[in-house]
């Protein structure tokens, strides 16, 4: 739970972890290469200057951070197979297959960031952090095309009646 973009996250590199959290600052892109073979590489720039930031991890899974260095001790990248980087489309067809074994509806990686900012939104959390975690330049960017209410409807009666002006008097 990160709010990384596919293509960010197939592109970390080892030194862009400090133990807390991702310098993010690159991202994979893809095109079609003259023999019509699909061409992988990395931009050293993020789409816009926002993209350039540091996304706090939650200290509950710093763990899987630490389990994947000793499995790539001595790799460049931290997603790596065979010492190869991982391609966003690995990432993709992973989250599809765990999807179908776990008799879930199929879900994108971008539709598990649209949940990651949905959770920070419902959570109030600041709105520069959302945007900081996601690389939006716009908070209106994560409130209109990622937020989806997930509260369900006692929580909704709950916060309803909460409000001083809603209780009779």
């Amino acid at each position: 739970m990160t709010g990384l973009r596919v293509g960010e996250l197939a592109t970390l590199k080892w030194v862009n972890f400090d133990g807390s959290g991702l310098n993010i600052h690159r991202s994979e892109t893809r095109y079609p290469s003259e023999d019509g073979t699909s061409v992988f590489e990395i931009k050293e720039h993020p789409k816009t200057e926002a993209g350039i930031r540091y996304v706090a991890l939650p200290k509950e899974y710093l763990w899987i951070m630490r389990k994947l260095k000793a499995l790539n001790t001595f790799t460049e990248f931290i997603f790596v197979r065979d010492g190869e980087r991982l391609k966003t489309f690995s990432f993709r067809n992973r989250l599809y297959d765990v999807c179908r074994k776990t008799h879930c509806r199929p879900k994108s990686p971008h539709k598990i960031r649209k949940t990651y900012g949905s959770i920070l939104l419902d959570n109030n959390i600041d709105k520069r952090l959302i945007m900081g975690q996601m690389g939006h330049t716009d908070i209106a960017c994560t409130e209109n095309h990622y937020h989806r209410n997930r509260r369900n409807v006692d929580a909704k009666v709950e916060i309803i009646s909460n409000i001083p002006e809603f209780k009779a008097k």
